[in-house]
């Protein structure tokens, strides 16, 4: 563009051309304003780069030595960037008209670190509108509808806007974090501690196909390393968090289990060892699980099960013990003791 861009929309892609090339296109249709597009490319495995080169809104293409994932690529993507606002984007997403001034305007009222839009799927219901962080370090989302602007203890990083001289100031994302999965949990609780607000915008709407790059067993690994990590640094921050919306579930557990029909026997074992048992009448339940348990234990339709909590180890009642090995749990008679780190510590693991 001739003007100067007001900001630079950072995508990150690692395979499915198909969808960058949609996402390409939907900004080309819904975004009037002065823009510039980067593309990093995650060193995929198939023609992304080439599609992208190809594209005829021509975007900036930076391709990546390796797969750096979702935050390594972002923070690549800001380094080379142009402008004060940036926007980062998955690949599965689709803006809508009127999506990115709503953004703009709020990180640039000083008052919001990240603005995030209400993110829709293509029959336009709400995916999600924000997200809880309870106690233990669970990020449990919301799907209701609201107007305005709404400040949230977290919201998925699948879109956001924010100030490249803030981002800068926080170090990026942790690299730690490796292929993705809670680093945008960390740069979030790291903006709180720096009273920083967090907010979604419902005037800005996106598509999101949720979907991923990962196979079910690497989003299942990815989740549980990540979350452990992210618990153990941040748990000092959510101790206070509201728990009332998950009762029976607000004591410190060394794990949680979804158990899918009559198990009483299991479910009294797994409760003495001081795991977090939920009892679920039907497989469709877990969609209003929200991903936040770590095995689920069923005795038939595994794939079905599977692919309503992707993140969880699937097992039947005769394997639960070597399910929670996979998932890293150690049960145990004695209850976990709180870890409640200083904010000292934590920020020296964090930098």
């Amino acid at each position: 563009m001739s003007q100067d861009p007001v900001a630079t929309l950072i995508i990150v892609a690692y395979g499915r051309s198909d969808l960058v090339e949609a996402l390409l296109d939907s900004i080309s249709k819904h975004t009037p304003e002065a823009h510039e597009v980067i593309v990093v490319d995650n060193a995929s495995p198939d023609d992304t780069a080439e599609q992208v080169r190809k594209h005829p809104s021509r975007p900036r293409l930076i391709s990546a030595p390796h797969n750096l994932g979702y935050g390594g690529g972002v923070n690549l993507g800001v380094r080379n960037s142009t402008s004060e606002s940036i926007v980062i984007m998955n690949s599965d997403l689709r803006v809508t008209q009127n999506w990115l001034t709503p953004l703009l305007e709020e990180i640039n009222s000083d008052r919001t670190a990240i603005a995030a839009p209400l993110y829709i799927d293509e029959d336009r219901e709400i995916v999600e509108s924000g997200a809880s962080v309870t106690f233990d370090g669970h990020v449990h989302r919301c799907q209701t509808s609201f107007s305005g602007i709404k400040v949230v203890d977290h919201v998925s990083a699948a879109c956001w806007a924010f100030n490249k001289q803030w981002f800068e100031s926080m170090g990026g994302f942790d690299p730690t974090y490796g292929l993705g999965y809670y680093e945008d949990v960390d740069l979030i609780s790291a903006a709180r501690l720096d009273k920083n607000s967090v907010v979604v915008v419902s005037e800005s709407k996106i598509i999101h196909q949720v979907g991923g790059s990962f196979d079910s067993a690497a989003t299942r690994f990815l989740s549980h390393r990540n979350h452990a990590r992210n618990e153990a640094r941040w748990r000092w921050l959510y101790r206070e968090a509201d728990n009332r919306a998950w009762n029976a579930e607000i004591t410190i557990t060394h794990g949680r289990v979804a158990v899918i029909g009559d198990h009483p026997r299991l479910v009294s074992e797994l409760r003495q060892q001081n795991i977090s048992v939920a009892t679920l009448g039907s497989i469709e339940e877990l969609r209003n699980r929200n991903d936040r348990d770590d095995v689920v234990v069923v005795e038939h339709h595994l794939d079905e099960a599977t692919e309503k909590a992707p993140r969880a180890e699937i097992t039947t009642p005769g394997e639960v013990s070597a399910a929670l090995r996979r998932a890293g749990i150690a049960p145990s008679s004695r209850p976990p003791r709180p870890r409640f780190s200083s904010i000292a510590s934590a920020l020296s693991r964090r930098w």
